[in-house]
Protein backbone atom coordinates (compact mmCIF):
# COMPACT_ATOMS: atom_id res chain seq x y z
CA UNK A 1 0.00 0.00 0.00
CA UNK A 2 1.16 3.83 -0.83
CA UNK A 3 -0.26 6.09 1.70
CA UNK A 4 0.52 9.89 0.24
CA UNK A 5 1.53 12.24 2.98
CA UNK A 6 1.33 15.90 2.30
CA UNK A 7 1.77 18.31 5.14
CA UNK A 8 2.46 15.87 8.00
CA UNK A 9 6.23 15.15 9.83
CA UNK A 10 6.61 11.79 8.64
CA UNK A 11 9.35 10.48 6.47
CA UNK A 12 9.01 9.28 3.32
CA UNK A 13 10.39 5.13 2.36
CA UNK A 14 9.05 2.01 3.59
CA UNK A 15 7.40 1.71 7.45
CA UNK A 16 6.42 -1.25 9.59
CA UNK A 17 3.15 -2.07 10.13
CA UNK A 18 2.77 -4.46 13.35
CA UNK A 19 -0.62 -4.96 15.22
CA UNK A 20 -1.20 -6.63 18.23
CA UNK A 21 -2.09 -10.11 16.72
CA UNK A 22 0.69 -9.67 14.40
CA UNK A 23 3.07 -9.34 17.61
CA UNK A 24 1.30 -12.75 19.81
CA UNK A 25 2.23 -14.72 16.57
CA UNK A 26 5.27 -14.16 16.80
CA UNK A 27 5.52 -14.48 20.56
CA UNK A 28 4.13 -17.92 20.58
CA UNK A 29 5.81 -19.52 17.42
CA UNK A 30 9.18 -17.80 17.34
CA UNK A 31 9.81 -18.36 14.04
CA UNK A 32 13.03 -17.93 12.09
CA UNK A 33 11.27 -15.23 10.03
CA UNK A 34 8.69 -12.54 10.73
CA UNK A 35 7.35 -10.83 8.07
CA UNK A 36 4.59 -7.68 8.85
CA UNK A 37 2.84 -5.58 6.29
CA UNK A 38 4.71 -3.00 4.74
CA UNK A 39 3.76 0.35 3.64
CA UNK A 40 5.52 2.98 1.69
CA UNK A 41 4.86 6.39 2.56
CA UNK A 42 5.19 8.96 -0.48
CA UNK A 43 5.39 12.57 -0.91
CA UNK A 44 4.77 12.95 -4.62
CA UNK A 45 2.70 11.22 -7.35
CA UNK A 46 -0.62 11.37 -5.70
CA UNK A 47 -2.10 9.20 -8.49
CA UNK A 48 -0.02 6.08 -7.38
CA UNK A 49 -1.17 6.09 -3.90
CA UNK A 50 -3.91 4.16 -2.29
CA UNK A 51 -4.78 6.80 0.11
CA UNK A 52 -4.01 10.05 2.08
CA UNK A 53 -2.79 11.81 5.05
CA UNK A 54 -2.47 15.18 5.24
CA UNK A 55 -2.73 17.59 7.99
CA UNK A 56 -6.00 19.55 9.34
CA UNK A 57 -4.42 22.80 7.44
CA UNK A 58 -3.70 21.66 4.33
CA UNK A 59 -7.09 19.72 4.20
CA UNK A 60 -8.50 23.46 2.10
CA UNK A 61 -5.86 22.67 -0.46
CA UNK A 62 -7.05 19.40 -1.20
CA UNK A 63 -10.58 20.56 -1.55
CA UNK A 64 -9.92 22.87 -3.89
CA UNK A 65 -8.13 20.76 -6.58
CA UNK A 66 -11.00 18.60 -6.65
CA UNK A 67 -13.06 21.57 -7.30
CA UNK A 68 -11.47 23.12 -9.78
CA UNK A 69 -11.50 19.40 -11.75
CA UNK A 70 -15.27 19.42 -10.93
CA UNK A 71 -16.24 23.16 -12.09
CA UNK A 72 -14.00 22.71 -15.20
CA UNK A 73 -15.93 19.16 -15.82
CA UNK A 74 -19.47 20.29 -15.24
CA UNK A 75 -18.86 23.08 -17.86
CA UNK A 76 -17.64 20.38 -20.54
CA UNK A 77 -20.28 17.63 -19.83
CA UNK A 78 -23.16 17.03 -21.98
CA UNK A 79 -24.72 14.28 -19.88
CA UNK A 80 -27.47 15.51 -17.29
CA UNK A 81 -26.99 12.40 -15.14
CA UNK A 82 -23.20 13.28 -14.79
CA UNK A 83 -23.44 17.02 -14.27
CA UNK A 84 -26.02 16.13 -11.59
CA UNK A 85 -23.23 13.92 -9.86
CA UNK A 86 -20.98 16.05 -10.06
CA UNK A 87 -23.08 18.83 -8.74
CA UNK A 88 -23.70 17.14 -5.57
CA UNK A 89 -19.83 16.40 -5.08
CA UNK A 90 -19.23 20.10 -5.37
CA UNK A 91 -21.72 20.94 -2.44
CA UNK A 92 -20.06 18.16 -0.47
CA UNK A 93 -16.64 19.45 -0.82
CA UNK A 94 -17.86 23.47 -0.52
CA UNK A 95 -18.83 22.12 2.62
CA UNK A 96 -15.00 21.20 3.36
CA UNK A 97 -15.65 17.16 3.59
CA UNK A 98 -13.67 14.73 1.69
CA UNK A 99 -15.51 13.11 -1.10
CA UNK A 100 -14.37 9.52 0.62
CA UNK A 101 -16.75 10.89 3.72
CA UNK A 102 -19.84 11.53 1.81
CA UNK A 103 -22.78 9.61 1.19
CA UNK A 104 -22.82 8.24 -2.22
CA UNK A 105 -23.94 5.15 -4.15
CA UNK A 106 -21.36 3.04 -6.27
CA UNK A 107 -22.27 4.44 -9.29
CA UNK A 108 -21.95 8.10 -8.15
CA UNK A 109 -18.23 6.84 -6.84
CA UNK A 110 -17.36 5.61 -10.23
CA UNK A 111 -18.19 8.03 -11.64
CA UNK A 112 -16.40 10.75 -9.39
CA UNK A 113 -13.40 8.28 -9.63
CA UNK A 114 -12.94 8.36 -13.39
CA UNK A 115 -12.22 12.57 -12.59
CA UNK A 116 -9.14 10.93 -10.35
CA UNK A 117 -10.31 13.28 -8.06
CA UNK A 118 -7.65 13.35 -4.63
CA UNK A 119 -10.16 13.33 -2.45
CA UNK A 120 -12.35 10.08 -3.23
CA UNK A 121 -9.17 8.41 -1.96
CA UNK A 122 -9.72 6.80 1.51
CA UNK A 123 -8.15 9.86 3.33
CA UNK A 124 -7.35 10.74 7.08
CA UNK A 125 -6.80 13.87 8.45
CA UNK A 126 -4.60 14.77 11.61
CA UNK A 127 -3.26 17.48 13.34
CA UNK A 128 0.27 15.84 13.89
CA UNK A 129 1.33 12.13 14.32
CA UNK A 130 2.49 10.90 17.47
CA UNK A 131 2.33 7.36 16.63
CA UNK A 132 2.58 5.67 12.82
CA UNK A 133 1.73 2.38 13.59
CA UNK A 134 -1.98 3.57 14.95
CA UNK A 135 -1.98 6.26 11.95
CA UNK A 136 -1.56 3.52 9.20
CA UNK A 137 -4.80 1.07 11.54
CA UNK A 138 -7.17 4.17 10.91
CA UNK A 139 -5.98 4.32 6.86
CA UNK A 140 -6.52 0.54 7.19
CA UNK A 141 -9.51 0.91 8.70
CA UNK A 142 -10.58 3.86 6.60
CA UNK A 143 -9.50 1.72 2.95
CA UNK A 144 -11.33 -1.30 4.23
CA UNK A 145 -9.34 -3.85 4.35
CA UNK A 146 -7.91 -6.22 6.88
CA UNK A 147 -5.00 -8.53 7.34
CA UNK A 148 -4.96 -12.38 7.67
CA UNK A 149 -2.02 -14.03 8.33
CA UNK A 150 0.07 -17.48 7.80
CA UNK A 151 2.07 -18.82 10.59
CA UNK A 152 4.58 -21.60 11.53
CA UNK A 153 8.38 -22.21 12.67
CA UNK A 154 9.93 -21.17 9.54
CA UNK A 155 7.82 -17.49 9.07
CA UNK A 156 4.63 -15.42 10.64
CA UNK A 157 3.17 -13.06 8.12
CA UNK A 158 0.76 -10.47 7.63
CA UNK A 159 -0.94 -10.18 4.17
CA UNK A 160 -3.71 -7.69 3.12
CA UNK A 161 -6.96 -8.66 2.07
CA UNK A 162 -10.00 -6.88 1.27
CA UNK A 163 -13.00 -7.09 3.41
CA UNK A 164 -15.51 -9.65 1.99
CA UNK A 165 -12.72 -12.00 0.16
CA UNK A 166 -13.29 -15.25 0.33
CA UNK A 167 -10.76 -18.45 1.28
CA UNK A 168 -10.23 -18.73 -2.28
CA UNK A 169 -8.91 -15.01 -2.95
CA UNK A 170 -6.77 -14.89 0.41
CA UNK A 171 -4.68 -17.88 -1.17
CA UNK A 172 -3.95 -16.36 -4.38
CA UNK A 173 -2.45 -13.43 -2.23
CA UNK A 174 -0.07 -16.17 -1.05
CA UNK A 175 0.76 -17.84 -4.68
CA UNK A 176 -1.08 -18.21 -7.66
CA UNK A 177 -0.30 -21.89 -7.16
CA UNK A 178 -2.48 -22.06 -4.15
CA UNK A 179 -5.59 -20.24 -5.63
CA UNK A 180 -5.58 -22.83 -8.83
CA UNK A 181 -5.07 -25.88 -6.77
CA UNK A 182 -7.28 -25.07 -3.82
CA UNK A 183 -9.36 -27.62 -2.25
CA UNK A 184 -9.79 -26.67 1.04
CA UNK A 185 -8.51 -24.11 3.56
CA UNK A 186 -8.19 -24.70 7.62
CA UNK A 187 -8.72 -21.84 9.54
CA UNK A 188 -8.14 -20.44 12.72
CA UNK A 189 -8.41 -16.99 14.36
CA UNK A 190 -5.98 -14.77 16.71
CA UNK A 191 -8.30 -14.33 19.28
CA UNK A 192 -8.13 -18.45 20.20
CA UNK A 193 -4.13 -17.93 20.62
CA UNK A 194 -4.17 -18.26 24.40
CA UNK A 195 -6.49 -21.52 24.35
CA UNK A 196 -3.47 -23.82 21.97
CA UNK A 197 0.12 -24.31 22.40
CA UNK A 198 0.19 -24.99 18.54
CA UNK A 199 -1.30 -25.52 15.40
CA UNK A 200 -2.06 -29.13 16.58
CA UNK A 201 -3.57 -28.47 19.68
CA UNK A 202 -5.77 -25.75 18.03
CA UNK A 203 -6.69 -28.52 15.49
CA UNK A 204 -7.46 -31.79 18.45
CA UNK A 205 -9.72 -28.79 20.55
CA UNK A 206 -11.40 -27.58 17.72
CA UNK A 207 -10.12 -24.01 17.35
CA UNK A 208 -9.61 -24.98 13.82
CA UNK A 209 -12.26 -25.21 11.22
CA UNK A 210 -11.98 -26.37 7.56
CA UNK A 211 -13.75 -24.27 4.97
CA UNK A 212 -14.34 -24.49 1.08
CA UNK A 213 -13.64 -21.64 -1.25
CA UNK A 214 -16.35 -19.14 -0.54
CA UNK A 215 -14.99 -18.67 2.79
CA UNK A 216 -15.42 -15.33 3.91
CA UNK A 217 -12.35 -14.50 5.34
CA UNK A 218 -12.49 -12.49 9.01
CA UNK A 219 -10.03 -10.28 10.16
CA UNK A 220 -7.17 -11.90 11.90
CA UNK A 221 -8.34 -15.09 10.36
CA UNK A 222 -5.17 -18.10 9.73
CA UNK A 223 -5.09 -19.91 7.03
CA UNK A 224 -3.64 -22.87 5.92
CA UNK A 225 -4.08 -24.03 2.24
CA UNK A 226 -4.83 -27.47 1.01
CA UNK A 227 -3.92 -27.55 -2.42
CA UNK A 228 -2.87 -29.73 -5.43
CA UNK A 229 -1.49 -28.65 -8.64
Amino acid sequence: MKIFNFGLSIDTGKHKYIDECFKRLVDKFSPDKSSPYIVEVIDTDIEKSDAIIVSNDKKLDFVLIDLDKIEKRILRTEDEKERNILKKCQKVLEEEIFLCDGDFSEEEKNTFKLLQLVTSKPSVVRDSVEDLNSLIQEVIDKSGIMFFFTCGKKEVRAWKLDKGSTAHEAAGCIHSDLKRGFIKAEITNCRDLDNFFNMAEAKSRGFTKVVDKDYIMQPNDIIDVRFNV
